[in-house]
């Protein structure tokens, strides 16, 4: 699938209905104009103003969802008296998608990657196959979330078990940016086998598909990170750092203090 910088207006529609629940289920777009831009953080093309106008470009596309009468002629919700006012059928799509916007918005992918993630979900609704996800964060937050997105956490992971394992054969748990290993530094006894797994990209499968080739396709997907420059990575929301630029940082600036 090729990468597209700008967001197409259909993909604007699920996490369009997301604020409606969100907000009651009704929503002008005075209102969902900023609360998508703090959702979707757009980046370029979409922030070019145009001309004569207020708008970018990005706010126009949401106009455009009243103008062109995109969720009347999805049936996902109505425009009555200056406001949208999310439908059962609406609803309904929102909740078998909910996972997958929640995975794309929380874990900060990068916008381009949010935009072709939304248009993959679009085009299940053709093949009527749904699709799951696999999520980083489930698996350092666990306790209640093994509980609450079992499914999920069994997938994340069974994926970042057969990263760890790949890893450590290749060139063993160091960190792709610094080379911290928390083993050499904490002891095999509590530092063994830990490492954070960075996705790159936001990681797919189709229900029914092999979850083994889905697994071993994803690798070329993930990145062993320490915790620090995990979070260095995320540290500005969808604005994600580079991996590259991020290693040359280190290389440019990194001491490591000598403990005694």
């Amino acid at each position: 699938m090729a990468a597209t910088n700008r967001i197409p207006e259909n993909e604007l529609v699920l996490p369009s209905l997301f604020l409606m629940k969100i907000n009651n289920g009704h929503i002008t777009t005075v209102e969902l104009i900023p609360q998508l831009r703090e959702i979707m953080k757009p980046t370029g093309e979409d922030l070019d103003i145009l001309d004569g106008r207020s708008d970018d470009k990005f706010s126009q596309k949401v106009r455009n969802l009243k103008s062109h009468g995109t969720f009347e002629r999805l049936g996902y919700a109505k425009y009555e008296n200056g406001m949208y006012s999310l439908s059962d059928e609406g609803d309904k799509y929102l909740q078998k998608n909910q996972d997958i916007l929640k995975y794309l918005l929380i874990n900060d992918f990068a916008y381009v990657d949010v935009i072709n993630s939304l248009k993959t979900i679009s085009n299940k609704e053709s093949t009527k196959q749904p699709l799951q996800v696999f999520d980083e964060n489930v698996i350092i937050q666990e306790g209640m979330k093994v509980i609450i997105e079992k499914e999920i956490y069994t997938r994340s992971k069974q994926l970042r078990d057969y990263a760890l394992n790949y890893y450590e054969k290749q060139k063993g748990l160091n960190c792709t940016c610094c080379r911290f290993n928390f083993s050499d530094f904490y002891g095999k006894e509590i530092g063994g086998g830990f490492i954070e797994m960075h996705h790159i990209k936001p990681i797919f499968q189709y229900q029914g598909d092999d979850l083994s080739k889905t697994i071993k396709d994803a690798i070329l997907n993930i990145v062993p990170l320490c915790s620090n420059c995990h979070r260095m990575i995320h540290r500005h929301g969808k604005q994600l750092l580079q991996i590259e630029l991020l290693i040359n940082h280190i290389k440019n600036n990194g001491i490591f203090p000598t403990y005694r």
